[in-house]
């Protein structure tokens, strides 16, 4: 009960103000689960015990419905003005990994699978568009082709000259967009489009925050490393080190983002890749203020990391006053990515 009640405090806490809060609230599904099995086993023993991790679970439900959700679909309402938005980390559509173009059709697969999404807007991070290649001009395939407008923010130019940033696109006319930059030389950013919504207008961002920096070969080797205790103690120092670089970076740019989200004149919706999960301030932050598509809408674990570590759901979409989710969706079929898409239908209320 203390690890969990000290984990929701520590969810509040600033990382470059004590970053060793971030771990702590890192820690939070961990205490939650065990809460779990200590209400099992009261019960089990028919002991009054069982009425502590009862209280914590009664309590603290939010924490456990942001790691599982149990909702039904309610159906769209007759005559109601809906907005569906797919948000997805296409990790370059894979052109980094295409030697010889033996990755060329899986990568296809995967643009034709986004430009026929029946979404009304495509929020996309890490995208990547080479308007030198028939395969991988992904700005003509998903955009040009399907009549959608588009905001494209590039973050670089590799040298094969490909663009590559962060993009939105939209059935829907864009009448404002513009970017939130996370410092001068940070190619993570977040940008936002208005869109004319038959009439209405929406403000959709997309957000790619710092990443965890942590690669498959990194857990691999902590995992290798047990039972030699030099070499576990220096891969555990490198797996915390860029933890904490990344907590710390995150929390800056959530409160930044907020910072802009707080000063919108429309209903927002936020997408983005926030390599960070439920329990963590970067998320708080945010749910403080919106709603999470998934809580409200989606059902399971929605795990959106397509990785080693199971269970992280890491991107998210969320929403602001004016909209209500009704749907939501992890599209566990698409796995070309090291994300899992993601998509959310919202109801526009009248006011």
């Amino acid at each position: 009960m203390f690890w969990v009640l000290l984990g929701v405090l520590c969810l509040r806490v600033p990382p470059h103000e004590f970053w060793p809060a971030a771990f702590v609230a890192l820690s939070l599904p961990g205490a939650l689960i065990l809460n779990g099995l200590f209400l099992v086993y009261w019960l089990i023993k028919r002991s009054w015990f069982v009425v502590l991790p009862l209280l914590v679970i009664v309590l603290g439900w939010g924490y456990y419905s942001r790691m599982m959700a149990f909702n039904f679909s309610s159906g769209e309402p007759d005559g109601a003005k809906t907005l569906q938005v797919l948000s997805y980390n296409v990790h370059v559509f894979n052109a980094y990994t295409d030697k010889d173009g033996v990755e060329r059709e899986a990568s296809s697969e995967m643009i034709d699978w986004v430009a026929t999404h029946p979404a009304d807007v495509y929020c996309l991070q890490e995208f990547y568009s080479n308007r030198g290649s028939n395969t991988y001009n992904t700005v003509s395939r998903i955009g040009n082709r399907y009549d959608k407008f588009r905001y494209f923010s590039v973050s670089f130019v590799d040298r094969n000259k490909a663009d590559i940033g962060i993009v939105i696109f939209t059935r829907y006319p864009i009448v404002d967009k513009g970017v939130i930059r996370f410092g001068e030389s940070n190619h993570n950013r977040a940008i936002w489009a208005d869109i004319n919504v038959k009439g209405d207008t929406v403000r959709i961002y997309t957000a790619h925050l710092q990443s965890m920096s942590i690669k498959s070969q990194d857990i691999e080797n902590t995992y290798s490393a047990i039972g030699d205790e030099a070499s576990f103690k220096k891969e555990g120092r490198n797996l915390a080190r860029r933890l904490k670089k990344g907590f710390i970076a995150r929390g800056h740019q959530a409160e930044k983002l907020l910072e802009h989200i707080n000063e919108s004149p429309y209903p927002v919706i936020v997408c983005g890749d926030f390599n960070d999960i439920p329990t963590s301030y970067t998320y708080n932050q945010l749910a403080r203020t919106l709603e999470n598509a998934f809580v409200k809408a989606g059902t399971g674990v929605g795990a959106t990391y397509n990785g080693p570590l199971p269970f992280l759901r890491i991107d998210n979409q969320f929403y602001s006053e004016g909209l209500r989710a009704i749907e939501f969706k992890t599209h566990y079929e698409m796995g070309l990515s090291d994300h899992f898409p993601i998509s959310a239908k919202y109801v526009l209320e009248e006011e």
